[in-house]
Parts: structure tokens; C-alpha cells; sequence
């Protein structure tokens, strides 16, 4: 009788482990695809255009980036830049810069107005149009 009941329980423990796998298994799978559907719903996109004098076109190209993502970020995820004023402002784009004597710098504006904050400071909305023109200063 004793072998017996230590079978039954032995069993039972089998069974309820087994299942506790199984839903364990489940629940793993469909934490790891959420995830990912996620990340594909967060990816925005922005066009960036770099010129000089309003003229010369240097690049210009869609990039991708995650919500909350500030222009800066994006920037320096895709170009090599220069910042100035405690890293809150963009110098220099792939070595074009202003110096200290420079008269020039990078004006930016998005969707067609004028940017009123450093770089670091604009979170990039989907779709947003930026523009970096190196002029002259007036």
C-alpha cells in the first residue's frame, strides 16, 4: 500500500510538473515575439538633408529611429559629429563645422521652420522634414 501511494504522489508530481513546463514554455514564446512587434511599430522615420549655402545638397537620406528619440541621438547614430556648448548643439557634420573664427555654422529647421532648441533638446516626430544648411553668417 505504501509503494503504492508513493507512486500515486510520485505521479501526480510528474503530471503537474509537465504541465507547469509547458505553460512556462507558452508564456517564454509569446513574451520573446512581443517584443519584437514592438520594436516594429516604434520604428518612425524622418528625412534628413544636409546642404550648404541653401544650395549645394552634401546628403540626403531617410533615416529610421524609436519614439522619444531626440534629433541629436539620430545624428549621431548616422554622421560624425562635432558638438559644442556642452554637447547640446551640432558644429560640425562629417568634418564640415564651424570654428571658434569661422563665420559659418549649421542652421537647422524642421518641417520648414526654424529649430529654436539644440539639437539634443528635439524629440523627432514621424515624418518630420530636417534640414541642415551650413551658412554664412549675416
Amino acid at each position: 500500500m505504501r509503494n503504492y501511494l508513493l507512486s500515486l504522489i510520485l505521479a501526480l508530481v510528474l503530471v503537474l510538473t509537465g504541465c507547469a513546463d509547458t505553460s512556462n514554455e507558452t508564456n517564454q514564446n509569446a513574451n520573446n515575439t512581443a517584443p519584437a512587434e514592438e520594436q516594429q511599430e516604434n520604428q518612425l522615420s524622418t528625412s534628413i538633408k544636409l546642404t550648404k549655402e541653401g544650395e549645394e545638397v552634401i546628403s540626403e537620406d531617410t533615416f529610421e529611429f524609436e519614439e522619444g528619440e531626440s534629433l541629436m541621438e539620430v545624428m549621431d547614430r548616422n554622421f560624425e559629429l562635432t558638438t559644442g556648448y556642452g554637447g547640446a548643439f551640432i558644429v560640425g557634420i562629417d568634418g564640415l563645422g564651424s570654428e571658434e573664427e569661422s563665420d559659418y555654422y549649421w542652421n537647422i529647421s524642421v518641417n520648414g521652420e526654424s529649430l529654436m532648441v539644440g539639437a539634443s533638446d528635439y524629440t523627432l516626430e514621424e515624418n518630420d522634414e530636417v534640414h541642415f544648411d551650413y551658412q554664412k553668417v549675416e
